[in-house]
């Protein structure tokens, strides 16, 4: 129905969003946004556009054609400074078909940037060291990331040449200094970080007296309550202080004075700089009896946002995939997992959401997540967009709380497609996350994205270890069954696809990973189950153990069928080195699991740690196509074999066998 007949049909005049005429295409109704714009003089047509895309919203709201038939928002090129997250409720739908689109304007020779971040001028160069001051930083707000010339900057950390900080050990309550301490202007802003197996931890220090920093709680007690080997004993680098300021690109923010140091890597000073200070970018909101529907964003770039959890006493205690610990009452276990976790935040987030559509844009420089589609979130698009530069995970889809594990059919995370994207180097700041992870969903299909340079798993689904099903089942070393409760039903998790995805250059930075991870049960049964197929893994680090196709704990219905590995050489175990304070070392040989880093081989292209079992691996170009790697043991309630296990695979010998290129030509963004 075309927008004349719409128009007349509603008793409206033009097809415009104003004076102004209309944008070519489709749509029944135009309004146009510029920098140049005024939001209280505007009338949204092309002569007198809105400043903010805000401003547009609310005409659109208001607007009777909304639903009714396709609305445009053309946004012209420029840099949109965000005072506050645009946040869109069930009032802005369109409807499928009718959407509600916000859009580079057609012709634009520069991009549309909705930014969350603080313009930084006025540096005072000395040298190679550079200060300017941040007047307008707003109070309380202490960014984690800092940008220069379109590049992330490295925050002031200690030993940037070793892989532990040598001048520290483990005490109950913190770090104890190894000869002199070092003095420190502000502790209360320093980091501690540590990285270790799939597991990497940041906790603020509370105080530096007497040579010891003590760490500041719930962060250090809970990020303790692991087993040894998974929590804080190794102190992998302290951060954030002007006393580390001695590298190329390091800058440091001091709250106080209101000013930034940076470190020139070159002889010319910063032409451009920002901090991040706003959290959260865009959020679409809907509720479970009215979801918000009919939304399209094309060709945006979202840029510049930050995330200011980790500066609390919390930290950033992950337990796996971002998935962390928050608040107290957490009590020590034996399997490295806590029942109870809290996702890392979308800085674009929608939750009852559906049909809304992302296509075309660009996510970058971006300090936690960049876009979630969390609780209720069905039948949603994201294509052909580019995400790089990530602090987190460039998408997550579906959560893991009860609410998402067993949801009612409005709250059900189903039927979304992520498709055609390129992601490149994601967990930035927190290595422990996936470039994408999926949660408790159905019918999630994630096909023909590139995902390159990640710092553990390409692509992870699955939460529970097997602990959340209805057999209890026990899929982790020390873990008895339904110690995590009993459930009669299974979890929403069922018809996920994975396929003809391009995982490269993963595991860069921990161990104990894949190109792609499970784990739970991902159906009732291989109709429902999961299938990974058609991808292409490829550059795993070389030292870093783990499994390509890495079926861990619970993980059951999977079906893996004709993937290519290659260059993904079997690698080794990593406890850090030894002979450090901090090294994992103690009395008996046995707990000197240091001595095995490097040494001991881990991991092949099949693997993973107390499978449930149900798992078809066929067709598959593998270096080893027979070998299914699980050195874990839980008797006596895991027996020592996997049930059900398929292995038909074909032992690649050269990427030129036709089915080979057939695959690989088949595999990434269309």
């Amino acid at each position: 129905m075309g927008c004349l007949l719409i128009g007349t049909a509603l008793g409206l005049q033009g097809c415009g969003g104003g004076s102004g005429p209309s944008a070519p295409g489709d749509a029944c109704a135009t309004y146009w946004v510029s920098t140049a714009g005024n939001d209280a003089t505007g009338d949204g047509g092309m002569g007198q556009p809105f400043a903010t895309v805000d401003r547009a919203r609310l005409a659109v709201r208001g607007d009777p054609r909304r639903g009714v038939c396709k609305i445009d928002v053309n946004i012209m090129g420029g840099v949109y400074a965000l005072k506050a997250p645009l946040v869109f409720d069930p009032q802005d739908s369109g409807a499928p078909g009718r959407e509600v689109v916000y859009q580079a304007a057609p012709g634009n020779n520069q991009p549309v940037v909705l930014s969350g971040g603080l313009p930084v001028s006025g540096f005072q160069c000395n040298g190679g060291r550079c200060v300017a001051p941040v007047p307008d930083l707003p109070s309380g707000v202490m960014p984690r990331q800092f940008y220069v010339d379109d590049q992330r900057a490295l925050r002031a950390r200690s030993n940037t040449a070793t892989p532990i900080n040598p001048d520290y050990r483990w005490v109950s309550n913190g770090y104890q200094a190894v000869g002199t301490p070092l003095a420190l202007t502000h502790p209360e802003l320093v980091e501690a970080v540590t990285t270790t197996q799939w597991k990497m931890m940041r906790c603020p220090v509370g105080a530096n007296a007497g040579g010891v920093l003590s760490m500041v709680n719930p962060c250090w007690n809970n990020a303790n309550t692991f087993p040894k080997e998974w929590s804080f004993y190794q102190l992998s680098w302290l951060e954030n202080a002007p006393e580390f300021l001695t590298d190329p690109h390091m800058w440091y923010l001091d709250p106080y004075a209101k000013t930034v140091t940076y470190l020139m890597g070159a002889s010319t000073p910063p032409q451009s700089a920002y901090l991040p200070i706003l959290e959260s970018l865009l959020q679409i909101q809907g509720r479970p009896s009215a979801p918000v529907t009919g939304l399209q964003f094309r060709n945006l770039q979202f840029e510049y946002a930050t995330w200011l959890l980790p500066n609390s006493a919390n930290g950033y205690v992950s337990d796996q995939s971002g998935n962390l610990l928050i608040g107290s009452n957490y009590a020590t276990n034996l399997i490295g997992h806590q029942q109870t976790t809290y996702p890392t935040p979308g800085h674009i987030a929608l939750t009852y959401a559906r049909d809304v559509a992302f296509v075309g844009n660009t996510f970058k420089h971006l300090g936690g997540a960049a876009l979630s589609l969390g609780t209720g979130c069905q039948n949603n698009l994201i294509q052909q967009n580019h995400f790089v530069d990530i602090a987190s995970s460039a998408l997550i889809v579906g959560g893991i709380s009860p609410q998402d594990m067993r949801p009612d059919a409005s709250s059900a995370n189903s039927g979304n497609q992520i498709l055609d994207n390129v992601i490149e180097a994601t967990g930035q700041d927190y290595y422990d996350t996936a470039a994408i992870y999926v949660g408790f969903t159905r019918g999630t299909q994630i096909s023909h994205n590139s995902i390159d340079n990640v710092p553990w798993s390409g692509i992870a689904i699955g939460w529970g270890w097997g602990l959340l099903d209805p057999s209890g089942f026990p899929g982790l070393p020390g873990a008895t069954p339904a110690m995590w409760g009993s459930f009669d039903t299974p979890t929403v998790s069922s018809d996920n696809q994975i396929t003809n995805n391009v995982i490269s250059n993963f595991l860069e930075k921990l161990w104990d990973g894949g190109a792609i991870y499970t784990n739970g049960a991902q159906g009732t049964s291989f109709a429902n189950g999961l299938l990974i197929q058609g991808n292409v893994a490829e550059g795993k680090r070389s030292s870093a153990g783990g499994n390509i196709f890495y079926t861990d704990g619970g993980s059951q219905f999977i079906t893996i069928n004709q993937n290519v590995a290659f260059n993904d050489p079997v690698g080794t175990i990593d406890f850090g080195p030894c002979g450090y304070p901090t090294s994992f070392e103690g009395a008996a040989l046995s707990q000197d699991l240091c001595l095995l880093t490097a040494i001991v081989p881990y991991g092949a292209d099949m693997g993973g740690c107390l499978p449930a079992g149900n798992l078809r691996f066929t067709n598959n170009y593998l270096a080893n196509p027979s070998t299914f790697f699980d050195i874990c043991q839980n008797a006596p309630y895991v027996p020592t074999s996997t049930p059900n296990l398929v292995m038909q695979n074909i032992a690649i010998t050269s990427m030129s066998v036709p089915d080979v290129i057939a695959i690989v030509q088949r595999a990434g963004p269309r």
